[in-house]
């Protein structure tokens, strides 16, 4: 069984499915959230935190929770 970080599950997740992870910001829970515009949503990613827009955020959700329940390997959750 392969480990791999979440943030390189999300970003394979989206290229196959040909989405740009794109993020206006990474670091610190406390400046992710005091920069965060009101269209944005704040993730956690292993140990750092991104603001991706509210629609990547909903696209990236369902998986990111299965991910992380470790329903399964990463490939089988590519196809959710």
């Amino acid at each position: 069984m392969i480990i791999i970080s979440e943030l390189e599950a999300v970003e394979k997740f989206c290229s196959n499915r040909n989405i740009l992870f794109n993020y206006s910001f990474r670091g610190s829970k406390y400046a992710a959230y005091r920069l965060k515009p009101d269209d944005s949503r704040v993730i956690r990613l292993d140990n750092d935190y991104y603001v991706i827009s509210a629609t990547l955020y909903l696209m990236i959700r369902r998986y990111l929770v299965a991910f992380r329940k470790g329903d399964g390997s990463a490939e089988t959750l590519l196809h959710l």
